[in-house]
């Protein structure tokens, strides 16, 4: 191979070498000959050692550079999920976008890209970790530059157990007034209809209204207002219920959230403190219960409070 000669040549050229290897082993019969005879040998020979090794770890070297030129991966949320895009076995050069969950918790999520064509956008529904195909794009580093996600946790699919009476997160429950119900005119409309906001100081433990699996979390929010801009800063804890919604738990303290994501809660676990971070104008907790829908949506749904005539 020219490309073996090229390696060999500056130092002596294949024809020569053989000849001196051949005239180095059979310079001496004893053994102290032969053993110098041998290291002589293999000071000439290692350059083309080292080449047979290259030449063949050339395969695998193709396979990985081809495996990474060919893959690519954008997750998100701690990777909660990922988009995969891998090369089709076709010769039209586009990729297949996938997504893929890795944290075993349902989430509903939109993928927004002008590759999906006419609509621009691909809902899925993330029930298990199998991976979905979402759509193709002819080039990666486009596809990852424009897209967006949003995403909400919980089951698009969830029907609410009309029958379950939670308890109040805040205990003993007369000592808490609700400051916004049901229609609430300040924040309690649209998809937060059925939400409530139970006054409280700063610092007020809150308790699990009903039990299942944190689903998410956030502690590390330091703002909270009067306006929706501050809403971005809300400090929460979201439980999986095993219906299918989620009870969820806002406003809570900076670093005022003691589980965490994927932990078993019983109803009546301490959960947190209540804070002032977020969209909120005073101290307090809001509490709902929500299903998940697409397009980073959510709807609050009716729910009823032990001892209560919610």
């Amino acid at each position: 191979m020219p490309a073996t000669n090229s390696i060999i040549t500056p130092r002596l050229g294949q024809h020569q070498w053989q000849n001196k290897w051949r005239h180095r082993w059979l310079y001496k019969k004893s053994v102290s000959g032969r053993l110098r005879a041998f290291f002589a040998w293999a000071l000439d020979a290692w350059p083309l050692v080292a080449w047979a090794l290259f030449i063949w770890a050339l395969p695998f070297q193709a396979s990985a550079t081809h495996a990474l030129s060919t893959q690519r991966e954008g997750c998100f949320d701690e990777r909660r999920f990922c988009f995969l895009l891998s090369e089709k076995d076709d010769t039209s050069g586009s990729y297949i976008i996938r997504v893929q969950r890795y944290i075993d918790l349902p989430v509903a999520l939109t993928l927004y890209s002008t590759d999906l064509g006419y609509t621009a956008h691909a809902n899925a529904f993330l029930a298990n970790n199998d991976p979905i195909v979402l759509g193709e794009t002819q080039s990666p580093s486009r596809f990852f530059s424009t897209m967006r996600v949003k995403w909400t946790v919980g089951n698009i699919s969830a029907a609410h157990n009309s029958e379950y009476r939670y308890a109040s997160p805040l205990q003993p429950q007369q000592n808490y007034p609700i400051v916004q119900g049901v229609n609430g005119k300040f924040s309690h409309f649209g998809a937060s209809k059925y939400a409530l906001d139970f006054g409280a100081s700063e610092g007020t433990p809150v308790l699990a209204a009903r039990g299942g699996i944190v689903i998410d979390t956030k502690r590390n929010g330091k703002k909270g207002g009067p306006t929706p801009d501050f809403a971005k800063h809300a400090n929460y804890v979201a439980i999986l219920h095993d219906d299918g919604t989620t009870g969820e738990y806002y406003h809570l303290k900076y670093e005022g959230v003691v589980v965490k994501r994927e932990q078993r809660i019983t109803q009546g676990q301490l959960i947190g403190y209540t804070g002032n971070t977020g969209f909120s104008s005073l101290p307090h907790l809001h509490f709902g219960v929500y299903v998940a829908k697409f397009h980073g949506r959510y709807q609050s749904v009716p729910f009823s409070l032990q001892n209560s005539r919610l």
